[in-house]
């Protein structure tokens, strides 16, 4: 079994798009299981046979068409998702917009001569 951390992490687009690619060989001509975490599934997408999705104590596997939905990441996330196709295939990923920050003083006026 080959265990990859981020492999993809830092490279540009060819670079991933050939990382992956070679990952893939190896993993043929070696008859090699290969678990690797990734933020982006993308890159890897017309490799993959299973994925895990893990967020907020839970955790959701199956095949890339039956985990990667926007019912399946919601669940999962507690907050609306939304999963995109793009016209070449690529999965785009969309979260609800946040809530804007509240910026609070830390030290409190307590204590400060105004």
């Amino acid at each position: 079994m080959l265990l990859l951390d981020e492999p993809l992490d830092s490279l540009d687009l060819p670079n991933q798009a050939a990382v992956a690619a070679l990952i893939a060989r190896i993993s043929t001509s070696e008859r090699m299981a290969v678990m690797m975490v990734a933020h982006d599934v993308n890159p890897i997408l017309s490799y993959l046979d299973r994925v895990i999705y893990l967020a907020s104590g839970g955790a959701i596997a199956g095949t890339p068409a039956a985990v990667i939905t926007s019912e399946c990441l919601t669940g999962l996330y507690g907050t609306p998702i939304e999963v995109l196709k793009a016209s070449d295939g690529r999965l785009v990923v969309v979260g609800s917009p946040e809530e804007p920050a509240v910026h609070t003083d830390r030290h409190g006026a307590a204590g400060h001569d105004h």
